[in-house]
């Protein structure tokens, strides 16, 4: 049994107009791609405007 939604599937539900996709897919990945901003950019403010951007 799968536990987890695949991000195509997610997206797919998105785009034909389940806003709960959006926010499951942001928080399937919100720790990991954080991390990875603030590794680069060392600035919690940027790296959370970043996170954002990505998902506009």
């Amino acid at each position: 049994m799968q536990t987890t939604i695949d991000d195509a599937i997610l997206i797919r539900n998105y785009i034909d107009g389940d806003e709960r996709a959006i926010e499951i897919l942001i928080n399937k990945h919100n720790q990991r791609l954080s991390s990875y901003i603030y590794s680069k950019v060392h600035d919690m403010s940027i790296t959370e405007d970043i996170f954002q951007d990505t998902f506009i």
